[in-house]
């Protein structure tokens, strides 16, 4: 694999494990307060995973309707 390409790799898996405490330390606070387990990782991802396919099922309904009216 190239240099530059382990890199990039390394430095996404970094700000993934960053983002991961963070929620994690949310997570901890939250039980903490109200005795109850929420998943914040869960939720926020779960969150972006929708919002990218909606915007991915717009494209493609964009996309036929300018082929069945074009």
């Amino acid at each position: 694999m190239p240099e530059s390409l382990k890199n990039i790799l390394e430095k996404i898996s970094d700000i993934f494990m960053i983002i991961s405490k963070k929620f994690d330390k949310i997570s901890e606070k939250i039980y903490e307060q109200t005795g109850k387990k929420i998943n914040v990782g869960a939720i926020v991802l779960g969150i972006i995973l929708l919002i990218f396919v909606l915007f991915f099922v717009k494209s493609i309904l964009t996309w036929l309707w300018g082929l069945l009216n074009g």
